[in-house]
C-alpha cells in the first residue's frame, strides 16, 4: 500500500437475524419486504462490491476493510465497537483514511465522491 492509497474501513454491529415474520407466519410470505432493494444483501457482501467499484473508478489506489466488531478478534479494543453498541450512531460506521465520514447506511457513490477529493488533493 502506498502513502497516497486511500483506506475505507466499514465497521458494522449485525443485529441477529429474525427468522419469524411479524405476523406470526413463520415468514413464508413477503408482505415484510423492505422498499431497499439491498435489504436482504450483507453489509459485508455490499462492502465487498464496494470495493470493487472503487477499484474500477481508482485502479489500486483504494482499499476497503469491512469489520464485524462482534466478530472481529481487534473489535473489543476498537472505538467503533463502543460508538456501534452505545447506538449513538446506526451502523455501519464508515471511516475513510481514518475519519468518521458517514453512518447508517453504505451509499457507493457518496464514498466514491469522498475518494475522489482525497484523491484530488494529492
Amino acid at each position: 500500500m502506498t502513502p497516497d492509497t486511500v483506506q475505507v474501513v466499514i465497521y458494522d454491529a449485525p443485529a441477529p437475524q429474525a427468522s419469524a415474520c411479524a405476523c406470526g407466519c413463520s415468514g413464508h410470505h413477503d408482505h415484510n419486504a423492505s422498499e431497499d432493494p439491498l435489504a436482504g444483501v450483507s453489509l459485508e457482501l455490499q462492502s465487498k462490491a464496494l470495493a470493487l467499484t472503487l477499484d474500477r473508478a481508482f485502479p489500486g489506489q483504494v482499499v476497503v476493510w469491512y469489520i464485524n466488531v462482534l466478530t472481529d478478534p481487534r473489535g473489543p479494543s476498537l472505538p467503533q465497537t463502543e460508538l456501534l453498541k452505545s447506538q449513538a450512531f446506526p451502523a455501519p460506521l464508515v471511516y475513510i483514511n481514518g475519519e468518521g465520514r458517514f453512518a447508517g447506511a453504505l451509499i457507493p457513490e457518496r464514498i466514491r465522491d469522498e475518494v475522489e477529493k482525497i484523491l484530488a488533493q494529492h
